[in-house]
């Protein structure tokens, strides 16, 4: 039986998330460390978005973070990070000079979500927000990853 520990499902979700990029179009540049590694020893960089990417036609790289909620907070809105956390993120983007991506899993199981959100991180203005600002980012989960003038779908 899965383990329900946050991390496990993390993890998961981001196998998820990877297994829909074809590396053929693309190419992991880097890869947070796992917790277990982190735990051990922790390393700097696994604050940074789970994964850098690259667009392998155009050269482009860009960051995913990838988080899994099981439904919408209490107020009906989706928590897509912590305030730290999203904090983070954005002096990643300006110091790295690479868009962020969130991409929010939503309700099923972590490794099968129902819904999926690629919420670009420049459009965010708070790391909760509410149904209409995350409805247009609305993928299926099922399809592969494209890259296309800059925006990841």
């Amino acid at each position: 039986m899965p383990s329900n520990a946050p991390e496990e499902k993390g993890k998961r979700f981001e196998e998820f998330v990877i297994e829909r990029f074809d590396l053929n179009y693309f190419t992991i540049v880097e890869k947070s460390h796992s917790w277990e590694t982190n735990e051990k020893h922790f390393v700097e960089s696994s604050k940074n978005p789970d994964f850098l990417l690259r667009y392998n036609p155009s050269r482009e790289e860009f960051a995913v973070e990838c988080k899994y909620r099981s439904r919408l907070n209490q107020d009906g809105m989706l928590e897509c990070c912590k305030p730290y956390q999203f904090q983070r993120y954005k002096e990643f983007m300006q110091k790295r000079n690479v868009p962020v991506f969130i991409v929010v899993g939503l309700g099923g199981s972590d490794d099968k979500p129902d819904d999926l959100y690629v919420i670009p991180l420049r459009d965010m203005k708070h790391p909760t927000l509410y149904k209409s600002a995350f409805m247009p980012f609305s993928k299926n989960p099922r399809n592969n990853f494209f890259w296309e003038n800059g925006k990841l779908r």
